[in-house]
């Protein structure tokens, strides 16, 4: 990927004016040691550019502010009350934050592509995954995809391989769904979101039924995905979708119950073992954070420039898994494809 396209990006976030009429929001980003907790870096932010009005006053934070730095924040004298201002500024992305998320999901789609090429090229012998002739594990194909990821200039910050209840380090299944999740974080600190179940040796049953159902639920989902809309609503539309093609939602589970808003493995983490049967759906917004505004854990409203990861999934206790994601951009015609990636469930090589 070349470089300009994150130069690119973050220039026009750097420069991007304010529309007319709207509360300028400072959106620069202050990097810190990693070794410096996050509640002292905020308390040394805030003097610098405080001075002499430093350590007195309220502060408005978000209600999920970690409790060790709201702790230091009220240790060095400031008073904290919550407010849903910062959700709300999430809930939308300017001109020059899509860009950005264009930016890291294409870096996505470089690592996918990797993931592609490999199981594409791969043999198999007694059910199982072979790369040159050697077993090819979750754990190596994951690090094969960071390697790409990071050479396109992002951090792999999230890269995970499944095959149903195979272990990291054994052989993939020929025969059985391999889910890839992709959330990269770019230069700009802003995350991808890429989901993509292959099959290397399918043959066309279950696996296919299942994968033109959760690829249904993508279309329905998008369909939906429209200013003033909720992300509630675009994952029931998405599950109902599932239902259609005879995979009813999963026993015990909700859609607007599935997000985790501090990251995005929900859906994972539920689907890892199932014991029942089904389809299930999630939207949420994404951004400066894996999962943000609009989410079920707010009021879960789109607007025009809301960027959001729809995630559709179907299980089996004996067949496994078959799941897709990417993410969407809310415009006033409605949702589309933030970037454009192939979906297919067999490993195909681009030859263009």
């Amino acid at each position: 990927m070349p470089t300009a396209d994150y130069a690119d990006a973050a220039d026009g976030f750097a420069t991007a004016e304010p529309a007319a009429g709207s509360i300028t929001i400072d959106r620069s980003v202050v990097t810190r040691d990693p070794q410096t907790p996050p509640g002292t870096h905020v308390v040394s932010v805030l003097a610098d550019r405080l001075g002499t009005d430093a350590g007195a006053g309220i502060l408005r934070v978000p209600s999920h502010l970690p409790h060790d730095a709201a702790v230091r924040l009220q240790q060095a004298g400031y008073e904290l009350s919550s407010t849903t201002a910062l959700t709300a500024a999430r809930a939308i992305k300017t001109d020059s934050e899509r860009d950005c998320l264009r930016a890291v999901q294409r870096a996505a789609v470089h690592g996918m592509e990797r993931a592609h090429e490999l199981l594409a090229e791969a043999t198999t012998d007694g059910g199982t995954v072979r790369v040159g002739g050697d077993p090819l594990s979750a754990r190596q194909l994951e690090r094969e995809i960071a390697a790409t990821l990071a050479g396109v200039g992002v951090t792999p910050e999230t890269v995970r391989v499944r095959a149903g209840d195979v272990d990291a380090t054994e052989p993939l299944p020929a025969d059985a769904g391999i889910t890839i999740h992709l959330g990269p974080c770019g230069p700009h600190g802003y995350n991808g979101h890429l989901t993509r179940t292959l099959v290397v040796n399918s043959d066309g049953g279950w696996d296919r039924r299942a994968f033109i159902a959760a690829n249904a639920g993508q279309q329905a989902a998008l369909r939906h995905c429209e200013p003033d809309g909720s992300v509630t609503t675009v994952a029931a539309e998405a599950s109902a979708e599932l239902t259609a093609y005879g995979f009813p939602p999963l026993a015990g589970s909700k859609e607007s119950d599935a997000v985790d808003t501090n990251g995005d493995d929900a859906v994972s983490d539920m689907v890892d073992a199932p014991d029942t049967a089904g389809g299930t759906a999630t939207v949420h917004g994404v951004g400066l954070a894996p999962s943000e505004a609009p989410s079920p854990a707010d009021d879960g409203l789109m607007g025009t420039g809301s960027v959001i990861a729809v995630e559709t999934c179907v299980v089996d206790p004996e067949h496994g898994q078959i799941r897709l994601g990417t993410l969407v951009a809310v415009t006033a015609d409605g949702g589309e494809r933030l970037i454009d990636a192939p979906v297919s469930l067999t490993p195909t090589v681009d030859e263009s």
